[in-house]
């Protein structure tokens, strides 16, 4: 096999290699003065299984641009006669835009998993992916991993658990189970993309130690809301398979009095900022990554 990865997903993808024991691939980059720029690879892939490694930075400008990059990486593995070419993308910002939400509106995840496909595309890997919709777009083979005992494994004295909302509650009662804890139920109603209310809230927390589950941290506004709900809980934890952490997130979690961690996974890149500002703890997806490589 051979494994290349885009500017997004290197550090994981070296991860992955060190599990499998074999060497990342690279390939070089031409830039024009045009604003275009190409991939230059090793052109011996015939009869190799290939693996590319991209995910979704949530900066619109470069999300664009290594979308991008991962169509070419594609195209060029088919072009060379690659025997099969798994795309690994742990997070997928467009798996979202999974419906029109008024007339006029393109399902954008149809059309980004129509490119992909196009390119050459025989496979693709990704990790909690938000929407179920996403998958049914692909006719080609497609695989959801889950993060889920990677962040059981994190949750130690954990003494009850909330799923942020009704969509993360199929996968927040799993990991409850996994726990052995008992669980609640959060129902909520979003007013606009930015202001949403909480309708109920069940379950006793009280004076103990919770963990909010859900699939991804972007700007922390929602998770903040909740908090000022669960004021009487000793301690929170909020665990979720990718932490964007964007626009004011940083300043929503700090303003968390009962603030205990913040369980992410390495799916998408951390800034350094987070980092040093929040009680951030990173678990990778190398591990779970490598196995699925390995048994394909």
């Amino acid at each position: 096999m051979k494994i290349y990865s885009g500017q997004s997903c290197l550090l994981l993808a070296e991860k992955v290699c060190q599990e499998l024991n074999v060497p990342l691939s690279y390939f070089k980059k031409e830039e024009y003065k045009n604003g275009c720029f190409e991939l230059i690879f090793d052109r011996n892939l015939k009869g190799e299984d290939i693996y590319l490694f991209q995910t979704s930075i949530p900066d619109s400008w470069q999300l664009h641009r290594d979308i991008w990059e991962l169509l070419q990486m594609i195209n060029f593995a088919q072009k060379n006669q690659a025997s099969k070419i798994t795309v690994v993308m742990p997070y997928v910002s467009y798996a979202r835009s999974d419906k029109s939400y008024e007339k006029g509106v393109a399902i954008t995840a149809k059309l980004f998993v129509k490119l992909l496909e196009k390119a050459g595309l025989t496979d693709f890997i990704g990790v909690d992916l938000h929407s179920e919709k996403f998958k049914k777009f692909f006719s080609t083979r497609f695989y959801d991993l889950s993060a889920l005992n990677l962040l059981a494994e994190e949750l130690k004295d954990i003494e009850f658990l909330l799923p942020a909302d009704m969509g993360a509650f199929k996968k927040g009662t799993i990991l409850a189970e996994k726990l052995k804890i008992p669980f609640g139920r959060v129902e909520k109603k979003r007013i606009s993309d930015t202001k949403v209310q909480f309708e109920k809230i069940e379950g006793d927390f009280e004076n103990k130690d919770i963990v909010v589950f859900d699939d991804e941290i972007s700007t922390g506004g929602t998770l903040k809301i909740l908090s000022e709900k669960l004021k009487k809980a000793k301690s929170l934890t909020f665990a979720v398979t990718h932490g964007l952490f964007i626009g004011n997130a940083i300043n929503n979690f700090k303003e968390i009095i009962n603030l205990k961690k913040i369980i992410v996974t390495d799916s998408v890149p951390l800034s350094e900022e987070a980092k040093k500002s929040l009680p951030v703890k990173i678990i990778s997806l190398n591990k779970l990554l490598a196995q699925k490589i390995n048994a394909q």
